[in-house]
């Protein structure tokens, strides 16, 4: 059984609730002035959330048959590759001087979008 198409599927589906929330988040930032510290934080936090989940769809190995220590220092490389996009995003958003916990806020929405897309393709 192949499910490859659907996976692919919700990874499309994924992209395009980043790409949304991106998107929402910059037509609030543009509509209510007053808020503008708080939806910069986010803005900024999901880019880096959306950056950290492109890294885990790169680093997956479904069609070369990598396996162990390999795939370990794969899974170790993507690792710290997240932890140095949060790092960058916690960064840029102290020197811009938006809202630090809404980029926080922002890096992990990335990552609940990603748990929920794939709850449900997980438990067919």
């Amino acid at each position: 059984m192949n499910n490859r198409p659907q996976f692919k599927a919700r990874i499309r589906i994924i992209a395009a609730a980043l790409i949304c929330c991106i998107v929402v988040s910059g037509i609030l930032w543009l509509a209510v002035p007053m808020w503008r510290h708080f939806f910069g934080g986010l803005i900024i936090g999901e880019i880096g959330g959306a950056a950290s989940v492109a890294s885990m769809f790169r680093q997956g190995h479904a069609n070369d048959d990598l396996q162990g220590p390999m795939l370990m220092l794969s899974g170790v490389i993507g690792y710290f590759i997240r932890i140095l996009v949060l790092v960058a995003v916690m960064l840029v958003a102290s020197r811009v001087h938006v809202n630090v916990y809404a980029s926080l806020v922002g890096y992990l929405l990335g990552f609940a979008i990603l748990v929920t897309a794939l709850y449900g393709y997980a438990r067919k």
